[in-house]
């Protein structure tokens, strides 16, 4: 991934004073021209003048016509739900075709149609079952005695987070404890034995950010994950606590939390956005499309196989839906090659020994699996930069670029390999192949073995 060279403003002010100068020069020096060739010389100035406006003319109309002519991309409409099951490689399954969710957090029916512009197909935590139908998506929504029938519920919602710690260290009591949580589950079953129940836990699960103390952690979260058949997190490294450089906690979650639930589809909240209530607006950094982009890549290449966006903010005002035009412009293209490379994201894995290394020893994963007689293979950048372990609270993290090697077993020297929407393509050396990675980028590769 290339990235932008700006030019300097000064060095644009030193060229334009020059240009400034020689034109002022030559003006000068017409008066000392020939009559003749004083004439010839205007006439070729207006011919050329007159191809230039009609050059220009051109490329603005090529570059509107372009622009009309143009498909927008319009999302399509979820199918509705005959039968819906869970896969051996922690995919949702519905009407016997995979599928990836794509989900919002409590949002008003008036946003459905934009949240499906920008690719999200699921609205989850929310009694809006049918607006979501009219929408074209699926609500994951709060369970109600009695409400079975509709087409696109894709599932029951647990109450938010039960395993929020009241306290610290000792002291600490969880929100729900996991039997209250696993006798409350079991109603819902009894009443709706088809449906499928999500369940989203705090961070505390991890070793990174859990304040039980490390006994209760790993006693108290395998109980949690045995009640629901979905299960996910919420870590917000940058809207939630300031720290930039916790961004791989995203990875690192849904690494641990895949762990704890073995088969059952895991997915991960992600941020969108400043705007948080528990730091002073001014101080918090803010959440650029890159750090969305790597930590939707973090949890899909450590196993998600479901996403969810978080878009509330608080401050300075509060607001449902917060995200910039640039981080929505980013979630659309985002979301729209999720879905489109989902078929792919959710396959089974490569049966072949693959490796990743990045230049000097850089945090780097990947995610390799078999689709369409085709390899697959998921790549992201994770590296945060020098000192950012050591960095504390607001602030900013350097991320370094490298040159990564891949090592796979059976690739043959000159194998063409697709570097996915972006209109390379790389040419193997026997058993592997190299590409440059950009700060925080990732790449897709697919190749033919």
């Amino acid at each position: 991934m290339n990235e932008t060279v700006r030019p300097d403003p000064n060095s644009l002010r030193k060229i334009l004073s020059k240009d400034q100068k020689r034109g002022s020069w030559e003006c000068i020096n017409l008066y000392h021209m020939p009559k003749l060739a004083l004439v010839v010389m205007i006439m070729l100035i207006g011919t050329m003048s007159m191809t230039q406006l009609v050059s220009c003319k051109n490329n603005e109309s090529e570059e509107a016509l372009s622009e009309k002519t143009e498909p927008e991309i319009v999302q399509e409409r979820v199918e509705p739900i005959q039968t819906v099951a869970t896969g051996n490689n922690r995919e949702f399954i519905i009407n016997g075709k995979p599928f990836f969710p794509i989900m919002s957090w409590l949002q008003s029916p008036e946003n459905y149609d934009l949240l499906r512009s920008i690719g999200m197909n699921t609205h989850a935590g929310s009694s809006h079952p049918v607006a979501a139908k009219e929408a074209g998506c699926y609500a994951v929504m709060n369970f109600e005695t009695g409400l079975t029938g509709n087409d696109h519920i894709l599932a029951w919602v647990y109450d938010d987070e039960p395993d929020m710690p009241n306290g610290k260290g000792a002291d600490a009591k969880p929100r729900q404890t996991p039997e209250e949580v696993a006798e409350k589950c079991s109603t819902f079953r009894e009443e709706t034995p088809n449906r499928l129940l999500f369940m989203t836990l705090t961070g505390h699960f991890t070793k990174e950010q859990s304040t039980y103390p490390e006994e209760v952690r790993q006693t108290i979260y395998p109980e949690y994950v045995k009640s629901p058949d979905v299960v996910g997190f919420d870590i917000y490294p940058i809207y939630g606590s300031g720290y930039a450089s916790h961004l791989d906690w995203v990875g690192k979650g849904v690494s641990q939390l895949c762990d704890l639930a073995g088969q059952k589809p895991v997915y991960a909240w992600i941020e969108t956005s400043k705007g948080s209530k528990w730091m002073t607006y001014e101080l918090q950094p803010d959440v650029l499309p890159i750090h969305t982009r790597n930590e939707v890549w973090q949890a899909i290449t450590h196993g998600a196989t479901a996403i969810g966006y978080f878009t509330h903010a608080w401050r300075p005002e509060f607001k449902e839906f917060a995200p910039t035009k640039e981080m929505q412009t980013e979630l659309k293209r985002l979301n729209t090659q999720i879905s489109r490379l989902s078929p792919a994201i959710l396959a089974a894995p490569a049966n072949k020994n693959i490796s990743m290394t990045l230049g000097n020893g850089l945090n780097c994963n990947f995610k390799a699996t078999n689709y369409n007689s085709g390899l697959y293979i998921f790549a992201l950048n994770m590296d945060l930069g020098e000192g950012a372990k050591d960095a504390k609270q607001f602030d900013p993290i350097y991320p370094r670029g490298g040159k990564a090697t891949f090592n796979v077993t059976g690739l043959k020297a000159g194998t063409k390999i697709e570097v996915v929407d972006e209109q390379r393509e790389i040419i193997a050396e026997e058993g592997k192949y190299t590409d440059d990675f950009a700060p925080l980028a990732e790449h897709i590769y697919r190749m033919i073995l």
